[in-house]
């Protein structure tokens, strides 16, 4: 495997930073906002600012406020959604530091819903409590635009957009920056600072159909990677249950909050059927009610399954559900009147960068938070509205880290790094095709052996073919980062024999004891 992915140098573009941020959703910008003021923090963003996972997030973030829940109660829901991997002291952090973190969020204008002078809560699937704050069902896209208004208002804070990080430059396993690519002259850019926080987000564009956005190619999880630092439960994909399922949009979500405020799920005869799969039925965990939903389809020949929230009432709908409301009207579907219909599709990882309980990685001085990095908290299912929660409580944890230490400003003789190799001849867009073609066929919600091995022969065709290229332009380092993970998440997948969470082979159904680990992958533990 290549250490860089392009050639670079001489470097006539360089910036110096203290801090670079990789990322502009809530964990990379929520990250800079905690950082002290006497460090100067640069944001890079791969499209523009605006543009993330966390912008796209409709259902809340969890924290036990209720007068009958408690961060405990939400550990444990947490930990039994996890199926049996998550790590419990990773855990408690999180539902315990939940509480000052949201008010740090009050304090910068995000304004959640409220019920009086309590903040609204509502519920979502296997939360045992009322616990979930939003704002409407555009949390993410609230927070986002407040985050970033505060970053722009702030003197240490610069936010660089259309850039996309091609690689970190490490010296003795110390990262000492990321070279960067322009999008907009076309030049490489060398940026140097004491420490670097990846928070570039999940890879969901692995997969044909995704709720993610286009940036989410997992090109900071590669470039980690690449630099020897370690990835961690890979073969754990969530879908999300419930994408709308529409022949001019197969990829906008209906938040699991429409269950958790009373939704129902149908098949194709208007039946309920979720209490066959279940006990608690539309509101399991997302991998049953996922996967239920995957085998209904399938038992009644049918392309989607329908959610119905039709017992309540249109007013009420549009001022919960607004965004929903107004894009399902949009299509024809009025959610007070008619049933949605809905599937499946890619939504979310638990795997990524193996960080400890300060977001610090096996690399010196790289950290890493969101959902590019794996803190062991999701173990083999993400409990509902975690997400956010977890980038906002483990940013703040790195900013403090950061903030303890002085600026070093010290000197790097950055290396000229040459790669040889043939130009593209096939459009990286092909190759990209064929990569979401083989994940969704082979690696999606229901896997085996035979077709994982499938899988892993066609990616495997791709990177050699890639490895002897060139890359130059953005496209091609995407579909190199893209080919390298797709073969992370089908290796970890084959290697792990059991049905755990969001990870179920129809050779292997059970739950095993002997599984209760982690999956570990690293350039130096890798055949390559």
């Amino acid at each position: 495997m290549k250490r860089y992915l392009g050639s670079f140098g001489p470097y006539n573009n360089k910036v110096k930073t203290d801090v670079l941020i990789i990322g502009s959703g809530i964990a990379g910008v929520y990250t800079a906002l905690c950082i002290p003021a006497n460090k100067k923090v640069t944001i890079l963003a791969k499209e523009e600012i605006i543009i993330s996972n966390s912008a796209l997030a409709q259902g809340g973030i969890a924290v036990s406020l209720g007068e009958e829940d408690s961060p405990q109660y939400h550990k444990d829901d947490t930990v039994y959604a996890g199926a049996g991997l998550s790590n419990e002291e990773m855990v408690w952090i999180m539902v315990s530091e939940a509480t000052r973190n949201i008010r740090k969020l009050r304090e910068l204008g995000v304004d959640f819903d409220m019920d009086g002078m309590n903040l609204s809560l509502t519920r979502e699937a296997a939360h045992s409590q009322r616990r979930i704050i939003h704002a409407g069902d555009f949390t993410g896209k609230e927070v986002c635009e407040k985050l970033i208004a505060s970053a722009k208002n702030r003197d240490n804070i610069e936010l660089h957009e259309k850039i996309f990080a091609i690689d970190l430059l490490t010296d003795n396993n110390v990262c000492k920056g990321v070279i960067a690519l322009d999008q907009r002259s076309g030049h490489r850019v060398i940026y140097e600072c004491d420490d670097v926080v990846c928070a570039s987000g999940g890879f969901g564009q692995l997969y044909a159909n995704t709720t993610n956005p286009i940036i989410a190619t997992g090109d900071g999880m590669a470039m980690a990677y690449r630099a020897g630092a370690a990835l961690a439960d890979m073969e754990f994909v969530q879908f999300h249950p419930t994408a709308l399922y529409h022949r001019k949009d197969k990829s906008f979500l209906i938040s699991e909050a429409v269950r958790g405020e009373g939704a129902v799920l149908r098949n194709k005869y208007g039946e309920l059927f979720m209490e066959r799969y279940h006990e608690m039925k539309e509101l399991a965990p997302r991998d049953i009610v996922a996967r239920s939903i995957f085998q209904e389809m399938a038992r009644t020949d049918s392309d989607c399954v329908y959610l119905d929230i039709t017992s309540k009432k249109r007013d009420y709908l549009q001022k919960r559900f607004p965004k929903i409301f107004e894009t399902c009207l949009k299509y024809d579907i009025d959610i007070s009147k008619d049933f949605i219909p809905v599937a499946p599709a890619e939504h979310y990882c638990m795997g990524g960068i193996k960080t400890d309980e300060n977001g610090s990685t096996e690399i010196q001085r790289f950290h890493a938070c969101g959902e590019a990095a794996c803190t062991g908290i999701h173990g083999a299912n993400r409990l509902a509205s975690n997400s956010l929660l977890e980038g906002l409580v483990f940013g703040s944890r790195i900013a403090r880290q950061i903030g303890s230490r002085e600026n070093t400003n010290e000197s790097f003789e950055i290396p000229e790094i040459v790669n040889e190799g043939k130009h593209f001849v096939t459009p990286a867009i092909e190759y990209e095709k064929k990569i979401k073609e083989t994940m969704n066929k082979y690696v999606g919600i229901v896997r085996n052996g035979e077709n994982l091995k499938k899988a892993h022969e066609q990616i495997m065709e791709i990177i050699s073919e890639v490895n002897e290229l060139q890359c130059v332009s953005m496209a091609q380092y995407q579909v190199s980062n893209m080919a390298t993970i797709a073969r992370l998440v089908i290796e970890s997948a084959l290697e792990r024999e059991e049905s755990r969470g969001a990870h179920y082979r129809t050779d292997f159904p059970e739950t095993r004891d002997e599984w209760v680990r982690h999956i570990v992958r690293k350039v130096d533990n890798e055949s390559e």
